[in-house]
């Protein structure tokens, strides 16, 4: 094994440890799993290796990791923690409360989130949409949200359109996505009445559906 490869498995090594640590302290919640994205995303390189230092600790902390390292990284996860939140409502508390007002599995909404805009607030495509549902100008105004990069007003205008579209297609959440992505216009034009035909769809819808699907998970 090369040095490079060694590094990568050492640094992969201590990241699982990391994980451990923090699981021990906050728990298997949906907090733990956003703050974990956050932090991969944060560690993760051009090249998709991980780089621990990139979260302020060094290398005596991550020779230690597990013991002199613990104070460090729970100020590395409080920052992060923080960082997630809008106000005094979090991306966790905002989909629980979507999610019981309409009906719809939380980690489906969760699912659209991680797709959309990797739970990301401020996050602002090239074609203008915004925040973590990416609501277009007009869809978000339609929807009564006044700030598309509020959490918890996109995640509940995002959510009543999702329920809309779940409605309009008779609870088929592929149909309901392809929609999501591309429009119910797009569908009619192409024809797309069930869920097998979806493969009339562009690439990118095709491929959207695909990926939340397997984020979704069930």
């Amino acid at each position: 094994m090369n040095v490079d490869n060694n590094k990568k498995v050492q640094d992969f090594l201590q990241f699982q440890l990391m994980t451990q640590m923090f699981k021990e302290a906050v728990g298997d919640s949906d907090s733990f799993s956003l703050i974990m994205e956050s932090l991969t995303n944060a560690m993760t390189n051009s090249d998709g290796s991980i780089d621990l230092t990139k979260l302020g600790l060094g290398e005596d902390d991550l020779s230690k990791l597990g013991y002199g390292a613990g104070q460090r990284l729970n100020s590395v996860y409080n920052t992060v923690k923080d960082d997630i939140k809008s106000g005094n409502v979090s991306i966790e508390e905002a989909v629980e409360k979507a999610s019981r007002k309409y009906g719809i599995d939380k980690d489906l909404i969760e699912a659209v989130i991680k797709q959309e805009s990797d739970f990301d607030p401020k996050s602002v495509s090239g074609a203008g949409a915004m925040g973590l549902m990416q609501l277009m100008p007009g869809t978000a105004s339609e929807l009564g949200v006044s700030d598309a990069y509020d959490i918890e007003q996109n995640v509940e205008g995002g959510t009543k359109y999702l329920k809309g579209l779940l409605d309009m297609y008779n609870n088929s959440k592929e149909l309901a996505l392809a929609a999501y992505n591309s429009g119910p216009g797009t569908l009619k034009y192409r024809g797309v009445k069930s869920a097998s035909d979806i493969s009339k769809l562009p690439y990118e819808t095709r491929d959207y559906v695909q990926k939340v699907m397997k984020y979704y998970g069930k």
